[in-house]
């Protein structure tokens, strides 16, 4: 899972090659390899990774916040918009992918809740396009004697059509507005959410922007600076007509390292900053988009 966090791993990280080396390679007492020692109640909800690391009993110099920004940040979005179940969608996923076992956290986060994520992007490979991922527990620690190695298989991620689990994660390759209608089939987006979207970037999201306007589903975008965020919110109202229900602010549970090599020649950081648009009419949380490109 760390592979592509490192610039030498990450150009010769592969795709094809999801589900592989799902364990934190950490040891237990830096890592969640286990369940919580209790939920997260309506009163104490998490605000910071600070609060987060409290809650999981993990001290504050372990590396996890660099791979669990991605459930993080669908945690703290599903709370700025009050959505209380969770179903989402993942569009245009890249390093996501090859990360697919930091999502069991939201086994922690959202308890009892069974979750059916999609991931849809054309960084998915033709070849796994419809697969289905069934995550049943937490990525284990790097200790044989640990807890959460009893009852474990050797695979976290199972692909087998038969398994039921809490949570399940589904893959469409292709561009949202391509493969809406085949998603709508089984479930209909309730909230969407458009991690580092690059939206002023990328052409590619104008006929997805018209089709989340068409369908007036909540969206929360994140970008890697506030910049990026002005300039994607700026896009996203030329194309929609329509003012921001979620003003730009910062991610309490962005990534805590700076990405290197930045063309934007600012302090950039992934899933930093976020926004929204659309009410929220609803009470599920139905797609988690990533497309940029």
């Amino acid at each position: 899972m760390w592979k592509h966090e490192c610039g030498c791993g990450a150009s010769s990280a592969s795709f094809d090659c999801l589900g592989l080396n799902n364990g934190w390679d950490l040891p237990s007492n830096l890592c969640p390899c286990c369940g919580p020692s209790s939920p997260v109640s309506d009163s104490e909800q998490l605000h910071s990774w600070r609060d987060y690391y409290k809650w999981r009993c993990i001290p504050l110099d372990s590396l996890v916040a660099l791979l669990l920004q991605s459930p993080l940040t669908i945690y703290h979005a599903a709370r700025l918009v009050g959505v209380t179940a969770l179903n989402p969608e993942i569009i245009g996923p890249e390093k996501e992918l090859l990360q697919l076992a930091v999502f069991g956290e939201l086994l922690a986060l959202f308890p009892g809740v069974r979750i059916h994520i999609e991931l849809v992007g054309p960084a998915i490979p033709p070849q796994r396009d419809g697969e289905k991922i069934h995550i049943s527990k937490y990525p284990c620690c790097n200790e044989d004697e640990c807890e959460c190695k009893i009852g474990s298989t050797d695979t976290f991620l199972e692909t087998q059509s038969g398994i039921t689990s809490a949570l399940t994660l589904q893959l469409w390759q292709g561009f949202y507005h391509d493969r809406y209608r085949d998603i709508v089939k089984d479930s209909f987006p309730r909230l969407i959410i458009a991690p580092n979207g690059g939206i002023a970037a990328y052409s590619s999201w104008l006929p997805s922007i018209e089709l989340i306007k068409k369908i007036d589903v909540p969206v929360v975008f994140t970008d890697y600076c506030e910049e990026a965020c002005h300039l994607a919110a700026s896009c996203i109202k030329t194309v929609t007509g329509r003012p921001l229900k979620l003003l730009v602010q910062l991610n309490p549970f962005r990534q805590p390292m700076a990405v290197e090599d930045s063309v934007l020649l600012l302090p950039c950081y992934s899933n930093c900053y976020l926004f929204g648009c659309n009410e929220n009419t609803h009470n599920i949380l139905s797609h988690y988009i990533i497309q940029n490109n």
